[in-house]
């Protein structure tokens, strides 16, 4: 996991007086680290909800597919940019707690510059005393080590912020090319390019993995292409090689070469298991209906007409977020109306562009004609191929109108029903799209619902 490369490029060496410099620095960053670390741990916390809020929107505005690579590759961005930065505020967390205890050590030394005096220490025995200064050491190496490890806290977090960083941007570049090559394919080109994509991926882990072997790399001729191959990674690194390898470097040079690969280890595995993880609590924010972790004998949310799902309901909802496939006022209607909206996410466009190719228009027209003839055209469309039904009645033309819904402008249709099929107690309404010109249809949402009329 720790990418060891030792750049053949030679570095200048500080003066005497820029060392100096360093060491001052160096002694005086502590008082920095607290003021920093309580700031950072506040704005950390809050680029989740960004990312989260970053996500919604790239996945109903922007994505046209939403099921496969697709869609689980803005998922593993964003849980990875998350992980990174929760790993940012333990990090950040620990160190304050660390300093400040270091702080405090620092004063009670300034007070008593002796220290522990373990032969005055009261109540206790000369053997207890004896081995207590053996095991606890002085007060003054303590606070040494204790600042070591101060530092090193913020070195180890980086390592893991860094690689989570590399990995999420690489996903999203992934998605990219995905998203701009997969329309130009054509759909029998379309797995030979997947699977030539994967072999070649499998050809570089593989090559990856052999080059890590010593009796390998240290061949004749071998370290030369093992240097050019690692530091192609340069390329895919978003910046971010020189910063990893200054601290992975450190660390390798310093470290004992077993300890070193404990340490890679425990870290890979620590690594793999904060992704996934994070990558579970991010699908199931998404999957809220499937949970493996709470599972129940007699409970079941797969059946939309047997689910009361609270973000099918307005009055449940927030402003500033996006619903799901369709919303009515209530979860509990007191009025003789439903009023109804159905959300239109990207993704849905795939589907409604074959059913509904455009029209050429005269371009002879002006361009405020022509606007308007296409609104009255994807209205009618709409209206075509949306169907909508409360219990057993259907609305052959239910009176859609676009709108955009709370602070997020989520693109959608509306329409209020007055259905005469109510009936006390509990209803169902349910939206689905005609597919074909035969009647079949796909459902977008099902939503039941109770009428208590007002009396």
């Amino acid at each position: 996991m720790l990418m060891v490369d030792q750049p053949a490029e030679a570095t200048d060496q500080l003066s005497s007086q820029q060392q100096e410099k360093l060491r001052e620095l160096t002694a005086q960053s502590w008082n920095l680290e607290l003021v920093v670390s309580g700031v950072i741990m506040f704005a950390v916390l809050q680029v989740p909800d960004l990312l989260d809020a970053a996500f919604d929107y790239i996945q109903y505005n922007l994505l046209s597919q939403t099921e496969g690579l697709s869609g689980m590759l803005p998922k593993l961005a964003t849980s990875m940019m998350k992980a990174g930065c929760y790993v940012l505020f333990i990090a950040f967390l620990l160190n304050f707690v660390m300093r400040a205890y270091w702080v405090a050590l620092v004063g009670l030394l300034a007070v008593y510059p002796a220290g522990v005096q373990y032969d005055k220490l009261p109540f206790t025995t000369a053997y207890s005393r004896q081995r207590t200064e053996a095991y606890m050491g002085s007060l003054d190496r303590y606070i040494l080590q204790l600042d070591r490890r101060c530092n090193i806290v913020f070195a180890v977090a980086f390592i893991f912020v860094f690689q989570l960083i590399v990995v999420a941007l690489s996903y999203l570049l992934l998605l990219l090319l995905h998203a701009g090559l997969r329309p130009l394919i054509p759909t029998h080109y379309w797995q030979p390019v997947k699977i030539t994509f994967f072999i070649l991926l499998g050809i570089f882990m593989a090559v990856s993995l052999l080059l890590n072997i010593p009796s390998i790399r240290e061949r004749p001729g071998m370290a030369s292409f093992h240097y050019r191959f690692f530091a192609a990674s340069r390329s895919v690194s978003w910046g971010l090689y020189k910063p990893f390898t200054f601290i992975t470097n450190t660390f390798s040079s310093h470290i004992p070469r077993q300890k070193l690969l404990r340490t890679i280890s425990m870290m890979a595995f620590a690594f793999m298991v904060l992704i996934i993880i994070e990558f579970f609590v991010d699908f199931s924010r998404q999957e809220r209906r499937s949970s493996l972790l709470s599972r129940r004998h007699l409970f079941t949310a797969r059946v939309d007409s047997l689910f009361i799902n609270p973000g099918a309901y307005d009055n449940q909802l927030t402003e500033d977020g996006y619903t799901g496939e369709a919303t009515i006022q209530a979860d509990i209607i007191r009025e003789p109306y439903v009023r109804l909206y159905i959300a239109y996410p990207k993704s849905l466009d795939v589907l409604l562009r074959k059913l509904a190719p455009e029209p050429t228009w005269n371009e002879e027209l002006p361009l405020t004609e022509r606007r308007s003839q296409f609104a009255k055209w994807s209205n009618q469309q709409v209206n075509r191929l949306v169907r909508i039904s409360v219990n057993d009645s259907l609305y052959q033309n239910p009176g859609l109108f676009f709108t955009e819904r709370g602070t997020a402008h989520q693109r959608g249709w509306q329409t209020v029903l007055l259905p005469t099929n109510l009936k006390k107690g509990s209803n169902v309404v349910q939206v689905s799209l005609q597919t074909d010109s035969s009647g079949n249809e796909e459902k977008l949402a099902t939503i039941p619902f109770w009428y208590v009329p007002e009396n």
